[in-house]
């Protein structure tokens, strides 16, 4: 709740790890509990964010066409969601993480269960990636 969850979101993302772990078909040994039920909170969060992030979107594109109200939801902007859509999961994932969702490389490192170098180099190389599919395309950096 300290991150600004509300306490019915944060009961809700509770509930779901302890019948994940109910289910389970193996015991988790005890002093690994913990950190299987934070790294899966922290998990099952970031889910529930972006599908009702996604929901809201729809929302906004179903109900506020006029363009005061979403100016940055044009067509010229769709060659790269789907860039970033067809790059492996990973990339894809530090992307949205970093410039989408606006978490801090150190963040995402522990979201990940990453070293903070590993998080600068994945992001450097997801960008490269980005910006190799964007050329093959035609993009340039002048013209995106």
């Amino acid at each position: 709740m300290k991150s600004g969850v509300s306490k019915e979101q944060a009961e809700d993302v509770v509930q779901d790890i302890f019948v994940k772990m109910l289910e389970l078909p193996v015991a988790i040994p005890g002093e690994k509990i913990r950190a299987f039920m934070y790294r899966s909170a922290i998990r099952r969060y970031i889910d529930k964010y972006r599908r009702d992030r996604r929901y809201m979107e729809i929302l906004r594109q179903e109900f506020f066409k006029t363009p005061e109200l979403s100016p940055f939801e044009t067509d010229q902007y769709d060659f790269l969601v789907e860039e970033v859509e067809r790059l492996p999961r990973k990339d894809a994932l530090l992307l949205d993480l970093f410039y989408f969702q606006n978490f801090s490389i150190s963040e995402i490192a522990e979201l990940l269960s990453y070293s903070v170098s590993k998080v600068k180099v994945g992001l450097h190389r997801s960008r490269q990636k980005l910006k190799k599919a964007l050329r093959q395309k035609g993009y340039d950096h002048g013209n995106i």
